[in-house]
């Protein structure tokens, strides 16, 4: 009875190992999920090591070509100036020079001293007298009494002086009166028109004597 025992343990254990490897030879051969990739998996459990594939890279060298500039040597262009230097003005009294002024046109017409220009001056007065060519012929004489002038100085040297003030001297009727003194030319300038019959009129000459 006791034997009887026995074999129907030793049976039963055997059924139960045979049950066991039966079991484990299923499992082997049941079909896995897809990977992502695609690829069936069977037989054997997961094989080999899984991977995306390769080395991942962003694939060779990324550069933003070259060397970045903004084109060339940037330049506002040459050197910057107000031209011609500096120019100052000064009101007060700078006449020409005192003297005897004779204009070529007017001697060549009418070979007169007493046509020659003369200036002086008289307290802070200057007084200019003298006669002037005609536009077309003839000539006319004049007379200003000037109290002030305009002085213009250019890159420190006298340019011209213009005067401001201006009488005419009874006897005479002009409009549109410009009196100017070149100092680089010593030339005294005037100009101006008769009222009487508004023909220009001009004295353009230099110093010949005191």
């Amino acid at each position: 009875m006791k034997l009887l025992k026995k074999i129907t343990i030793l049976l039963c254990f055997l059924s139960l190992i045979a049950f066991v490897s039966c079991s484990a030879e299923d499992k082997s051969g049941v079909k896995e999920k897809d990977n992502a990739d695609g690829t069936e998996i069977t037989g054997g459990g997961k094989s080999g090591n899984s991977g995306t594939g390769g080395s991942a890279g962003t694939g060779g060298t990324s550069e933003t070509g070259g060397s970045t500039g903004t084109g060339g040597t940037s330049e506002t262009g040459g050197s910057t100036g107000t031209g011609g230097g500096t120019e100052t003005t000064e009101i007060g009294n700078f006449p020409p020079p005192a003297g005897t002024y004779r204009d070529d046109n007017v001697w060549n017409a009418w070979k007169d001293e007493k046509d020659d220009t003369k200036v002086s001056t008289v307290g802070n007065t200057t007084k200019i007298k003298g006669m002037s060519k005609r536009a077309g012929s003839g000539g006319q004489g004049f007379g200003f009494d000037i109290s002030k002038w305009k002085k213009t100085i250019k890159d420190g040297k006298e340019s011209k002086s213009e005067a401001v003030d201006i009488v005419v001297e009874t006897g005479y009727e002009f409009t549109d009166i410009s009196i100017v003194y070149y100092y680089d030319s010593s030339t005294l300038e005037i100009t101006f028109k008769s009222e009487s019959s508004s023909v220009d009129c001009l004295f353009k000459g230099k110093k010949i004597s005191e």
